[in-house]
């Protein structure tokens, strides 16, 4: 009976303790990886999902004949939102504009400096190292072009709800090609994942 007893009082050997230690930072890591990955997917889907409600609100803003600022008695200006991978550190960030001349597209520099005579209302930085990956003029005919587009700007103008599309390419120059239909920007998280935004000459905007 005592040979018994020791053999259950023995306890954990060095070796199942390393091994049992091994196994927990596995399991703890894998969870740690799991987590960051989910956290990175929902930053991710919130920046798209904001860069839309923008596009929207520049949309509702054109549509419902907004003042272009308070006592300026200007009702004729669109809003729209500017977006371009051209400026330095402009691809972790949006413009909110109204468009005084009309040319439909910002005037300015990135900075976004705001009263007097500047276009620019809001520079939206994206969280969590997100960034503006690259555009793709969307067409009805020819196929999409996706290279040698570095700035969309997508602005609205009452009463209609529809959405002025103006693109340029790497060079910075106006860049028309036939038969567009809508815009898509793709958004890139730090280890790659990917959301769309894409808005149509109709005004249509979708997050996918």
């Amino acid at each position: 009976m005592s040979h018994l007893f020791k053999n259950r009082s023995r306890g954990f050997t060095l070796i199942e303790l390393l091994v049992s230690l091994g196994i927990m930072g596995v399991i703890l890591s894998v969870i740690a990886l799991n987590q960051r990955t989910y956290t990175e997917a929902a930053l991710l889907t919130n920046t798209a999902d904001e860069l839309g409600l923008s596009m929207s609100e520049a949309q509702a803003y054109g549509v419902a004949v907004k003042e272009r600022a308070a006592g300026s008695a200007d009702f004729n200006a669109a809003f729209g939102v500017s977006l371009s991978i051209l400026e330095s550190g402009s691809t972790g960030a949006y413009l909110l504009f109204t468009d005084r001349n009309g040319n439909q597209y910002y005037d300015g520099s990135w900075e976004c400096t705001t009263g007097g005579a500047s276009e620019c209302i809001e520079r939206v930085n994206l969280r969590g190292g997100n960034y503006i990956d690259s555009f793709c003029i969307l067409r009805t005919a020819g196929g999409d072009i996706c290279n040698n587009v570095s700035r969309v700007d997508v602005s609205f103008r009452r009463p209609e709800p529809e959405a002025e599309l103006k693109f340029f390419n790497s060079g910075g120059s106006d860049y028309a090609p036939a038969n567009i239909k809508g815009a898509s920007i793709t958004i890139k998280s730090p280890s790659g994942l990917v959301k769309t935004v894409i808005v149509y000459n109709s005004g249509q905007i979708s997050v996918q």
